[in-house]
């Protein structure tokens, strides 16, 4: 499902009776974009218009024989080859009718009429079609890592087989080459252990044997003599692991040739070294820091540490090449790549192209890089290099940026790079520019994710992070200085990075935590500052869906309030409705936890869960807070004021108190006040203030 939402086609007679369907999903809060289909033309055009997540359908439309039945829709979703999900909705159940429609492929019958039914079948249908689809993609990427695998086999250096009870059932070129056989047709089926000298192939068998049960798993080397194919021996190093080739499981097989000479090994150690080296100026070749830069990324991936890049291109290089030539210029790449040398000593410097040098350094901050960015740009500036009696000089213009866990991979790193070295270019040269990644929009408008991690990742040093306090004022006069905190983080140019994508973006690069672990930090050090003011300040504040899952927010929450010597009860943490559903001994292990430092509790977006009662039961939480759908418009939804007055007799019968979120008008702000709701917060009341400074006394 794209963006999560579910694009749904609903069959039914009419308008009406398809919106009754939708309002029933619409409820338990699935975000729908649905089509409505009367007959078979319009079931076809959507078919070939987009890929849909769900069918809802009757069992027929119009008269049997010439309307629409779900037993072709089944067929024509089938000859579109797309896979979606068919829910039937039936008025009257029998087990012949229910029978025949399963048989037919059809995935669920559901009573017309029984929301609830619908909507959990709903749910369960739309995650099978997610691991289906995902198990798909995964699929794919099997096969084609499995096609690059056999190409990178067939032109490996190193002699690889493939080995399965004791049998090859595959060996690359190399195998073959340095056990002289001619082709694969020769060897297959071919037990290993004639490969073996006979002396060694007990040691062999003791060998594989302790490898297969696992007491020498890591022990994977082992020494032997081995036998072409004439029967002469040499010297051998064999390493084993486990495998899997052709969807069998089997013993990958690499054989090494000890027999060479030492002159042999050092000239073979001057071949790798050469791979690894530009012959013009001795420095890395671009392949080669490549892959350092792919070791760099993931490790920071795996500790998010921190290496940095420079990107380092010669200002002035088209205007020298007219001078000197297309050819002359190389002493200048060589006299510029030895004074990097002087001063880049400790980082992975390359030649990355014709004129331009790239630099990773590890575990060094901007500030390390900007003051050897300034060097390298004074003494580049000093350099002279004379050609045919002219005198050349060069300046250059630097790109610095970091090497964060959040980048897609090595090219979008070295792209940000070249990007802020163009920067500094356009600006006249001679200087050096740090990347400073913006919120921007791809082709479809939308945000890019990627962006806002890497803004996520630096926002801390960098100072974009910011709160915002909405007050929380009380309906029935209790005059208490309540406020929710709102995080709030703009880009490298000032620009606020909407809500919901700050969000999503730091789920999906697990660094939900990291913003939890701040806002607690600085919510902390706010309310010290408040209570030396005087104010008995309470601060809700509301934590991801994976802090209850991090011991670490907790024991961190523990070390502020102590070190803080604040009375725990002022703050208030919130968890949804949705996680606590879900997980709820989590949940309410870590409400256990929260009541053990004093520290309030409340459970928010509350009402769209379809068996809410339960969950509040279930959780020993001090506040709920109602989910503001049922707010907005409140005065004009006798639904929506129905569904808040049952909240709030639930809420106060098990003693705790209901706050009104989203509130919008003084209407809604009235009902809420006749249903006893204890406390309301919204736009209409106050706006989030960059600082708690609300007069509550206006408010009594």
């Amino acid at each position: 499902m794209q963006d999560d939402t579910i694009r749904l086609i609903v069959i039914e007679e009419s308008a009406n009776d398809a919106e009754v369907i939708l309002n029933s999903l619409r409820k338990a809060r699935y975000p729908i974009r649905p089509r409505h289909v009367e007959d078979e033309e319009d079931l076809q055009e959507a078919l070939t218009e987009q890929e849909w997540d769900l069918i809802i359908s009757v069992p027929q439309i119009g008269e049997v024989g010439i309307g629409l039945s779900v037993i072709q829709v089944f067929q024509m979703v089938k000859s579109c080859k797309q896979d979606i999900p068919i829910i039937v909705l039936l008025n009257k159940f029998d087990g012949k009718s229910i029978a025949e429609l399963l048989s037919a492929g059809i995935r669920q019958v559901v009573h017309t009429g029984h929301d609830n039914h619908l909507q959990v079948v709903v749910g369960r249908e739309l995650q099978d079609l997610r691991i289906r689809r995902s198990r798909q993609q995964l699929e794919q990427l099997y096969k084609e890592s499995q096609k690059h695998n056999k190409v990178l086999l067939e032109t490996s250096q190193d002699a690889i087989a493939y080995v399965h009870d004791g049998m090859h059932i595959y060996a690359n070129p190399s195998y073959l080459k340095i056990f002289e056989y001619n082709s694969m047709e020769d060897l297959e089926g071919l037990p290993i252990m004639d490969l073996i000298a006979l002396e060694d192939q007990i040691k062999f068998k003791d060998f594989m044997r302790e490898f297969m049960t696992d007491l020498k798993e890591e022990e994977n080397e082992f020494y032997l003599e081995g036998l072409k194919s004439n029967n002469r021996k040499f010297k051998l190093k064999m390493e084993v692991n486990h495998a899997i080739y052709d969807n069998e499981r089997c013993i990958q097989v690499v054989m090494r040739d000890q027999s060479l000479s030492e002159e042999s090994e050092k000239y073979l150690k001057q071949i790798e070294e050469s791979k690894r080296i530009d012959q013009l100026t001795g420095l890395l070749n671009r392949q080669h820091f490549i892959k350092l830069l792919e070791k760099s990324l993931a490790k920071a991936i795996e500790t998010h540490s921190r290496s940095i890049l420079l990107y380092i291109t010669l200002d002035n290089i088209d205007s020298i090449r007219d001078l000197v030539g297309i050819g002359g210029t190389d002493p200048v790449v060589q006299n510029i790549a030895n004074v990097l040398k002087t001063l880049c000593k400790g980082g992975a410097l390359a030649r990355f192209d014709e004129c331009s040098y790239t630099l990773l350094i590890n575990d060094k901050d901007k500030e390390y890089a900007t003051e050897l960015a300034e060097k390298v740009c004074k003494a580049i500036e000093t350099v002279v290099t004379e050609i045919d009696q002219q005198s050349i000089l060069a300046t250059c213009s630097i790109g610095i940026t970091v090497v964060l866990a959040s980048a897609a991979s090595p090219q979008s790193v070295l792209t940000d790079a070249h990007l802020a070295c163009k920067q500094a270019a356009e600006a006249g040269g001679n200087r050096f520019e740090i990347y400073k990644p913006v919120v921007s929009a791809n082709d479809q408008g939308k945000i890019k994710t990627s962006d806002i991690t890497r803004l996520i990742e630096t926002a801390v040093e960098e100072n974009r992070l910011s709160l915002r306090f909405q007050p929380i004022v009380s309906l029935h006069g209790e005059n208490q200085e309540m406020y929710e905190i709102f995080l709030r983080m703009t880009d490298t140019q000032g620009n606020l990075v909407p809500s919901n994508n700050l969000f999503d973006a730091a789920e999906k690069a697990n660094l939900s935590v990291f913003l939890d672990k701040w806002v607690l930090k600085e919510a902390i050090k706010v309310l010290s500052e408040q209570k030396k003011k005087g104010h008995h300040t309470h601060f809700f504040v509301k934590l991801s869906d994976q802090a209850i899952k991090d011991p670490d927010v907790l024991l961190n929450l523990r070390k502020l309030l102590k070190a803080s010597q604040l009375a725990g009860e002022q703050l208030v943490i919130e968890l949804s409705e949705s996680t606590a559903i879900t997980q709820i001994k989590l949940a309410k292990a870590f409400i256990t936890q929260l009541q053990h430092m004093e520290c309030k509790s409340a459970l928010e977006h509350f009402g769209t869960g379809l068996n809410y009662a339960t969950t509040l039961k279930h959780l020993p939480v001090d506040y709920v807070k109602i989910d503001s759908s049922f707010i907005k418009g409140l005065a004009t939804n006798p639904e929506g004021q129905q569904t808040v007055q049952e909240i709030v007799k639930l809420t106060h019968e098990l003693k705790k108190l209901a706050i009104a979120e989203a509130v919008e008008d003084a209407n809604s702000l009235t009902i809420l006040w006749s249903s006893e709701v204890d406390f309301a917060q919204g736009h209409y009341i106050q706006e989030p203030l960059e600082s708690p400074d609300f007069d509550f006394s206006d408010e009594e």
